[in-house]
């Protein structure tokens, strides 16, 4: 509050000098360089804003892509399973078949049974393996290092303000 009694404060105000923190700079030009400075952060906050809604938005949509690749990925599972068996059994007779017969083409058949089950595995461990890296949902991760790389440039490359 201003004491009106006090000749020091009455000719401060007079000759338009400033007498507290408040009143120093808030001169015409000074209010336009605040207003902007003000401006310059809503314009980063609104920046910073759009980049957490777009790293959002590219999570939930990749969550929604690795859960579908993680349905595939339990088929491709379930559908090993009975291949798998077979590919087991069919060793396990052309291992018996050899035994029992030295060089008839009865093995060479169940060779062919053997392999085709085994190339037919080895095609969906394949399938598993291409579902099983988008599970890692690398288009987030990669973005998120990006971010993480720019937050520390940009902080040493433009000081403290915007």
């Amino acid at each position: 509050m201003i004491d009106r009694a006090d000749p020091q404060v009455d000719e401060a105000q007079r000759s338009g000098t400033a007498t507290s923190a408040g009143d120093a700079g808030s001169g015409p030009g000074e209010a336009g360089g605040a207003e902007a400075r003000l401006q310059a952060w809503f314009a980063l906050g609104a920046e910073a804003l759009a980049v957490v809604e777009q790293l959002s938005t590219l999570l939930r949509l990749e969550l929604g892509l690795a859960l579908a690749d993680a349905k595939r990925l339990l088929i491709v599972l379930l559908a090993m399973i009975p291949l798998v068996l077979f590919a087991w059994l069919g060793l396990c007779v052309l291992l018996a078949w050899l035994a029992y017969a030295a060089s008839t083409s009865v093995a060479l058949g169940l060779a062919a049974f053997l392999s085709l089950q085994v190339g037919t595995l080895l095609i969906l461990l394949w399938a598993a393996r291409r579902f099983q890296r988008s599970l890692g949902l690398p288009a987030t991760r990669r973005q998120w290092r990006a971010l993480m790389q720019a937050l520390p440039a940009a902080r040493d490359g433009q000081g403290r303000g915007p």
